[in-house]
């Protein structure tokens, strides 16, 4: 009965379900969104009524026939109300088709269902934030797909075949549906683990997930590379600059296989083909970028002594530890080992799990990538001409970067890319041991804030200009340190020349500080009682570094070496005195105010003591 009724009308009703719900939805309009959808549920209700009156009529096999037929309408439906934004009663459905298939997971009819059912109800359980329930049922996604493929083994059937008058599907797109469900449910699991607070798993499923679509060839090329560029930023972070500088080579290597776009046509972000492509590759080249800037600055951080200079014991022992720029096996080093295959571990928290070294490598083999990964290292550098390659690469990125993120319309990008452009000459200039060059590459830096801030409007962008003020502050204050370094290490009394330049950078320092400190003054231009959380530990060293500013002004004249001495003790005083009123955040500035407290009694000494000889 069931079977006859289905051949007569039931596959009929469902294909106009489909048809409804696939295509014609796409011409609904805008008053009435879900007309067409709302038209498919029908029909997908009345072949679930009719299926279900049927079942205690039906033998034994054709019942089961009858349960999985059920399942999937349920698993539609599902769907169907979930797309209408009737989410909690979409997740109904989906219970009821997990519900059903108890028992029949490894039915090769059903299988890509099942899946395909517990991916929605674990991306659903995602998005209420509840990552612990999404999490199990993933799991159990991927367990279900481990065990059929390993004991059945057999392409399952497509989606829809089971209520379909034939059975068309050919064995071939029948796995690639059936991988392409598994890839959705590896993806949803790279999406979960980082809600738990598990982020190597997360990068290890999105690696796998990558994989997977570059394998199979169903992927949208921009959207990959973006994917991969982002997963390059993870590693990164971790010093694993192998496997971030891989993932950076393979997204630029996909990117620039997709063809120019020769319409103008727009996709549903107002965006047109051609912007969205050079939008990514400007995005991709931020991140080899960023990849640049923190090998050097990891590489710095490694070398640095405790004053910040570079140690020349810990150079010398880097360089012979080999994991630096220039050292064998620096491309494909055979002795990493391979990552354990989150898909192949089995471990104590079970199917999935992501053991083995973090550092260890997971590639994308059929990608060429020599030239593009071999065109930046990926060890850390020991001496100035290993960093300028690294800095030149970035370089190279910055100006890629610029050529779509312009001032005009991208303020906040190309403020961005503009101070990761400066902090790369930062940390290039560790490297160099010729103070005077090293001057010359802070002088860069302030150029560059400098010619952005004065095109910036602080009213509009005043947290940017903050941050600008700051830095270009904190520039001519180390080139103040390097200039005085300079003047000392000639062993002799500084030069009229050198005095100038020395108190014309403490000048420009304290300048750049106090537009930071004007910056926070309430409307009536009184300075806060209490300090904003994020603007408290900056306000309060900014006038540390005032005080201490005005201490490195070179005079002859006591009194001008008084009105210096008093500015100075001012600041120091501010420190103290807000600490002493907020007692609560002197842990926050406890070595600035440790200084600011012995400066606050030492500075009246002294300045006592000048007053007497010119009495």
């Amino acid at each position: 009965m069931a079977a006859m009724y289905l051949q007569n009308q039931g596959f009929e009703e469902y294909a106009s379900a489909r048809r409804l719900s696939e295509e014609e939805s796409r011409q609904d309009p805008e008053t009435e969104p879900y007309k067409s959808k709302y038209k498919a549920r029908e029909l997908l209700l009345q072949l679930a009524e009719a299926l279900q009156g049927f079942q205690d009529e039906s033998q034994a096999e054709e019942n089961i026939e009858l349960t999985l037929q059920l399942a999937e309408l349920w698993f539609h439906l599902g769907v169907n109300f979930s797309e209408t934004e009737e989410v909690p009663t979409g997740e109904q459905y989906f219970s009821r088709c997990a519900e059903l298939m108890q028992g029949h997971k490894m039915d090769q009819r059903c299988v890509n269902t099942c899946l395909n059912c517990l991916n929605q109800l674990g991306i659903l359980w995602v998005s209420r934030s509840e990552p612990e329930k999404a999490l199990k049922i993933l799991q159990e996604a991927e367990d279900i797909y481990k065990m059929y493929m390993h004991n059945v083994g057999q392409p399952p059937l497509l989606l829809h075949e089971l209520l379909s008058p034939e059975q068309t599907g050919s064995p071939k797109s029948r796995q690639a549906e059936f991988e392409k469900t598994h890839t959705l449910t590896l993806y949803y699991l790279a999406q979960t683990y980082p809600k738990l607070g598990d982020n190597e798993k997360s990068a290890a499923y999105c690696h796998l997930t990558l994989s997977r679509q570059l394998q199979s060839g169903h992927f949208q090329p921009i959207d990959w590379a973006t994917n991969c560029a982002t997963l390059s930023q993870y590693y990164v972070t971790r010093d694993n600059f192998t496997q971030g500088r891989h993932c950076l080579a393979s997204a630029s290597s996909v990117l620039s296989q997709v063809p120019e776009p020769s319409d103008e046509t727009e996709d549903g972000e107002n965006e047109s083909a051609r912007e969205k492509l050079e939008r990514r590759k400007a995005d991709i080249s931020r991140c080899w970028l960023k990849y640049c800037l923190v090998l050097l600055q990891e590489s710095r951080q490694a070398l640095m002594d405790d004053i910040g200079e570079l140690d020349r014991a810990k150079q010398t022992d880097l360089a012979k530890g080999g994991a630096v720029a220039g050292s064998k096996g620096s491309h494909n080093d055979d002795k990493q080992e391979k990552s354990e295959d989150p898909e192949k571990a089995e471990g104590a928290d079970g199917p999935g799990c992501h053991h083995g070294d973090e550092k260890s490598q997971l590639r994308f083999e059929s990608l060429e990538l020599t030239a593009l990964e071999d065109q930046v290292t990926d060890k850390k550098v020991t001496d100035f001409d290993q960093a300028r390659a690294v800095f030149l690469v970035g370089q190279k990125y910055v100006n890629a970067a610029k050529e779509f993120y312009v001032l005009d319309g991208h303020v906040t990008d190309f403020v961005e890319i503009t101070q990761d452009w400066s902090q790369l000459f930062r940390a290039l200039s560790f490297f160099e041991q010729d103070f005077e060059r090293r001057c010359k590459m802070h002088k860069r830096r302030a150029d560059m804030l400098q010619s952005l801030l004065s095109e910036l409007n602080q009213q509009h962008y005043l947290l940017v200009c903050r941050q600008i003020m700051y830095e270009i502050a904190e520039i001519f204050s180390e080139m103040l340190d390097l200039k005085v370094a300079i003047a000392e290490a000639a062993d002799e009394r500084p030069k009229v020349h050198a005095v100038k330049k020395i108190n014309s950078l403490a000048q420009q320092s304290i300048s750049h500080y106090q537009m930071f400190l004007d910056s926070l003054r309430k409307a009536d231009k009184e300075m806060p009682k209490t300090f904003s959380e994020d603007t408290l530990r900056p306000a309060l060293v900014a006038n540390f570094c005032v005080g201490r500013l005005y201490s490195k002004f070179l005079s002859s004249d006591p009194q001008v070496k008084l009105q210096n001495m008093s500015k100075s003790l001012d600041h120091y005083q501010f420190v103290v005195d807000y600490c002493t009123s907020h007692p609560d955040i002197a842990e926050l500035v406890k070595s600035e105010l440790e200084i600011c407290t012995e400066m606050s009694q030492l500075l009246p000494i002294q300045m006592e003591k000048i007053r007497l000889t010119l009495s």
